[in-house]
């Protein structure tokens, strides 16, 4: 009679532990909207580039005046494109390129010993961005109890970044410059409804850009001088900045 009765009890049980085997927040195994690990993965993306700080300089006049520039650029929309590969474990190699629009830059003039400020804009530079360099998976949760699946992605990478000023009349004022930055980022990323290939992302990062003095003087003495009315020597005390970007992407994997 009691091994009946414990027959009888392994049988009623015997449905619950099939459905424990498909359910693997019980069982602590990765769910199964989680994002599943890649090979290759290729993000065309579109997003915003803030508006952000240039390179502030203090130009001395040869009547001897001194005054200071600040230099602020528009933001703009942004497209490009990130492919990268795994390499190991949760390390892929990541490389990205970028356009974004021109916007208005605007120069805020100040001068010492006055509160008063002088505003005035110019046509700025559309840019170019690329990067190569590392990207590592965060840990996802297990047991994983959230209603949405994304993972993390990190990466840091040495870029590079492009200012296209364009044509203009006045020589110093047009033409492209090249300079060095760092690119830090951070994306979520899950996959759509229960596809193995493909997801969205959502990402935000920063490209620390170190701007080239020696590129850059030209235009700003001509910039200052036209502004001046005058000769001037440019000194910057101020050659780097941060240009955010937050982007929505959809990337297409490969297992």
């Amino acid at each position: 009679m009691t091994r009946s009765a414990l027959a009888l009890l392994g049988l009623l049980a015997l449905p619950a532990a099939l459905a424990a085997q498909d359910r693997p927040l019980l069982s602590g195994e990765p769910a199964l909207e989680r994002l599943p690990e890649h090979r290759f993965a290729l993000t065309p993306f579109i997003g915003v580039r803030l508006p952000s700080g240039g390179g502030d300089f203090v130009v001395l006049t040869e009547g001897g005046d001194q005054f200071r520039f600040e230099n602020d650029r528009g933001g703009s929309t942004i497209i490009g494109l990130n492919a990268d590969v795994r390499v190991a474990g949760p390390w892929s190699i990541v490389l990205g390129g970028a356009y974004s629009g021109a916007q208005q830059d605007e120069y805020t003039v100040s001068f010492p010993g006055d509160s008063a400020t002088d505003v005035f804009e110019i046509d700025g530079p559309a840019m170019w961005f690329a990067k190569a360099g590392v990207q590592v998976r965060l840990p996802d949760p297990i047991p994983d109890n959230r209603r949405f699946h994304p993972s993390a992605f990190v990466t840091v990478a040495p870029s590079m970044v492009w200012l296209d000023h364009g044509d203009s009349d006045v020589e110093a004022l047009g033409g492209t410059t090249r300079h060095f930055a760092l690119n830090i980022g951070a994306d979520a990323m899950a996959r759509f409804g229960r596809s193995e290939s493909w997801a969205f992302t959502l990402g935000l990062e920063d490209f620390l850009a170190f701007w080239s003095e020696d590129d850059l003087s030209a235009r700003e003495v001509a910039i200052a001088q036209i502004y001046a009315g005058e000769p001037v020597v440019v000194d910057f005390d101020s050659s780097y900045s941060n240009i955010f970007v937050l982007r929505f992407g959809v990337s297409y994997r490969f297992r």
